[in-house]
């Protein structure tokens, strides 16, 4: 019999599920959106409830069109975005919306929790630097606002946990790469930071239950196969975070292989044999493979700005599309495409979810600036897509200057379905670039991990040496990149300008009414 493997990607704006042979070639796919809503500036929240029911929707869509037995689908590997806080009472039942990765509401926790260990110490025992992204800051914004609801509150899980237990495991895993994000986690010993959970006064019971990915947690029951069109007895593995499966999907396996993931947020990860922790605000999670970590570092928008840029700028080819016309941004692509390299010295700060790597700003906010009379449509959209690279272009620089050695750098996500993206990475970072036959590379990680946990793999190399192929090599132009290096010393000097001048700060005020 035919075997296949299942990924299903859970993540910011919706979820994917995708088919796989085993040479890696995706023979189905189905995305469904659930989208998070925004009931203050900077406050991001899901529907738990929805996000697992558009999950299974999109499982069932995906094999139908496939038209495969589902009995041939050997198991069923998950990813999830990660560091996403999802309160549940002892019977599993949301006392809340998901707090998202997004949510930036707890700038007075961090604060709070600088109080009690300083930034330094906390980066050098979790591996993250203090910031609101991690749910350790909505525990305690749940404990000073909404103790009644804290009060219900049995267990504090990520996504990937919530959705693999819908769908039959039997208990809340969370991945050994998504630990960290609980905040809690000794990111050196792979284990709970005992002493700061003392001094905060938790239990890691509270969380979910640390777990190797790649192991396999429940199988598909009677009931949940007839809502996701899988067949019972299909085993669930647990698989990791989104980027860390991505980082999997692209085959860097290896110290020294790098990549780029533009997808709603932007991830710039290196693997290596150590925790190389205190530079330039990296974050330092496990890698898939056991003994290695990733340094990684973080956009919080990314091509999520393009989608900004869409839905608020670019009505005109957002409206032609859905009169049938070419896809939206297909057309943004060909406008981009039309405005020079450096976009006539108009440059966008891609803070539209706050600053993340390396600056760690939760108060910085995008900003067109430089725009002239000279500049139109064609440059405003460059302009963000070449923010969006000069934001990694940051995080690449701290690489650089702690001395990290870069053997070979693939580039992933969505943004690479864009030549011209995939262009200005390489003209930008000035070194090669490489497309993977599958820019589906989460999905496809999160399958290959299934592989390995239902035993369809003997080890994770060999499932990379089976499914992963790389498409193409792109070259950069030298004399881009010179100009962008000039757009690069304009990007730092423009941050810096808002940040220590107050502009960012005062915005921030302005906009909380506080």
């Amino acid at each position: 019999m035919t075997q296949y493997l299942a990924g299903v990607d859970v993540g910011t704006t919706g979820a994917r599920c995708m088919i796989f042979d085993l040479d890696g070639t995706a023979v189905a796919r189905h995305y469904c959106d659930y989208g998070a809503t925004y009931p203050r500036p900077g406050w991001v929240e899901q529907d738990p409830e929805l996000l697992t029911a558009r999950t299974m929707e999109a499982c069932r869509a995906a094999i139908t069109t496939a038209g495969i037995d589902p009995r041939e689908i050997a198991s069923i590997g998950f990813s999830a975005q990660r560091s996403v806080a999802c309160p549940v009472t002892a019977d599993g039942v949301p006392v809340r919306p998901m707090f998202s990765w997004q949510d930036a509401r707890t700038a007075e926790e961090v604060e709070a929790l600088r109080e009690l260990i300083s930034a330094d110490e906390y980066y050098a025992q979790n591996g993250l630097p203090l910031g609101t992204t991690w749910i350790i800051t909505k525990l305690l914004w749940m404990r000073k606002h909404e103790p009644q609801l804290l009060a219900k509150t049995a267990r504090i899980v990520q996504n990937q946990d919530l959705v693999l237990r819908a769908f039959g495991a039997d208990d809340y895993y969370t991945d050994l790469c998504c630990a960290v994000f609980y905040g809690v986690w000794d990111v050196h010993r792979a284990t709970w930071n005992r002493p700061l959970l003392e001094r905060l006064e938790l239990d890691p019971a509270l969380f979910g239950r640390p777990t190797p990915p790649g192991t396999q947690v429940g199988t598909i029951s009677r009931a949940v196969a007839d809502r996701t069109g899988f067949a019972p007895g299909t085993p669930l593995c647990l698989g990791a975070g989104d980027q860390n499966c991505s980082v999997l999907g692209m085959g860097a396996v290896k110290p020294g292989l790098a990549t780029v993931t533009l997808g709603t947020a932007g991830l710039a990860i290196v693997a290596t044999e150590r925790p190389l922790a205190g530079f330039g605000g990296m974050m330092i999670t496990h890698h898939v493979v056991p003994g290695m970590w990733e340094v990684e570092g973080l956009s919080n928008a990314a091509a999520a700005s393009l989608r900004w840029f869409r839905d608020v700028i670019a009505t005109r080819e957002k409206e032609l599309a859905a009169a049938g016309g070419p896809d939206a941004y297909q057309q943004l692509d060909e406008l981009a495409g039309t405005a020079p390299v450096g976009s006539q010295g108009l440059l966008f700060l891609p803070y539209l979810a706050t600053a993340a790597t390396p600056r760690w700003n939760a108060q910085a906010r995008a900003a067109f600036v430089g725009l002239s009379f000279a500049h139109g449509r064609a440059e405003l959209t460059r302009a963000v897509m070449e923010g969006v690279v000069l934001e990694i272009r940051d995080m690449l620089e701290q690489w650089h200057t702690a001395g990290i050695a870069i053997d070979c750098l693939r580039i992933g996500g969505g943004a690479t379905r864009s030549r011209l993206w995939n262009q200005i990475q390489a003209d930008v970072y000035g070194r090669p670039v490489e497309t993977l036959h599958v820019s589906e590379s989460t999905g496809l990680g999160a399958a290959l991990m299934g592989g390995v946990g239902a035993g369809v793999f003997d080890s994770i190399d060999a499932g990379v040496a089976a499914m992963v192929r790389v498409a193409d090599r792109i070259e950069p132009h030298p004399d881009n990149h010179r100009r962008y290096e000039q757009l690069y010393q304009a990007y730092t000097q423009t941050y810096e300008g808002l940040a220590t001048g107050g502009a960012f700060a005062s915005l921030a005020r302005i906009q909380t009414g506080s």
